[in-house]
């Protein structure tokens, strides 16, 4: 009967026990920072989470918190396969700054993320030529250098469009607040123009020429009237679509997936604004009317 109890005193104390690299990288990081640091600290320069099995380099441009430099990122895995976070360094300008952990238990890998980022960044040398190759050395392409070099170059690209999203998100939040104020304005002025645009619309007529049968001062009502629904119609929509499309762009979708869910987003849209501006009816010479 007392098995029971025993077992899960047993379970709970074997969870209790499992290390600490079990986590996310992002919640390592965040345990060794404390929870303040990580999300509001914004470091300057390149920073380097130092792991076990990795060193993860993020660029800091002194906007983006370390919550921010590991989210949203193409080419971060979140998963558990680098192993212990060791520490966290911030190279700017040559000078590298080892970040001291909140917890003191954490302060003892200090020293280990100092010989780790040194062994990492000491180059391998099995492409290097040796002496006596009849190969120059002028002549031979560093790979290892050719690879930094590119890895620097994405994670300054990145920074850039961190930097850029950090600015456009405000912005275009405000142009929503001011379209937010406005659009009850504009959709009752829009369904004024539809009921007008409609309602001439079934009191004229035209051929695929453009001579009028039926309503002649109608159709100058019909025109101006679907012309300001046309352009109010265009506003919500543009507007409503590029919403969406930040959005989309916002939950760092695949191109795939967001051409895959844009485009089909674009054909509604398109055969609302069809639906909602009405055309007057065509017909041929003799004035019947055509389906």
């Amino acid at each position: 009967m007392n098995k029971f109890p025993r077992l899960i005193c047993l379970v709970l104390a074997i969870c209790a026990a499992l290390p600490v690299f079990a986590e996310t990288k992002s919640q390592q990081v965040e345990r060794y920072l404390g929870s303040y640091r990580y999300e509001n600290d914004r470091p300057r320069g390149t920073v380097k989470f130092i792991f076990q099995k990795a060193i993860l380099k993020r660029t800091g441009t002194g906007k983006k918190t370390y919550q921010y430099l590991l989210f949203n990122e193409p080419f971060f895995s979140n998963e558990d396969n680098a192993g212990r976070l060791i520490g966290i360094q911030i190279v700017n300008n040559g000078k590298t700054t080892t970040i001291r952990p909140e917890s003191p238990e954490n302060a003892a890998n200090i020293p280990e993320a100092e010989a780790q980022a040194t062994r990492v960044n000491v180059p391998s040398d099995i492409v290097r030529p040796r002496q006596g190759s009849s190969v120059g050395v002028g002549t031979m392409l560093d790979s290892n250098k050719i690879a930094g070099n590119l890895n620097q170059a994405k994670e300054t690209i990145t920074g850039w469009k961190g930097a850029a999203w950090q600015s456009i998100r405000p912005v275009w939040a405000f142009v929503m607040w001011i379209f937010s104020s406005i659009i009850v304005i504009l959709i009752c002025f829009a369904g004024l123009c539809r009921y007008v645009a409609k309602t001439a619309a079934n009191e004229s007529l035209m051929t695929n020429y453009g001579r009028i049968l039926v309503g002649r001062w109608i159709v100058s009502a019909h025109q101006n009237a679907a012309a300001l629904l046309l352009l109010i119609t265009w506003i919500i929509a543009i507007v409503l679509l590029i919403d969406v499309f930040m959005w989309l762009v916002y939950l760092n979708l695949s191109v795939w997936l967001l051409v895959l869910i844009w485009f089909p987003i674009l054909w509604i849209a398109e055969k609302l604004t069809s639906w909602i501006v009405p055309n007057i009816p065509i017909s041929d010479e003799t004035g019947i009317r055509r389906a």
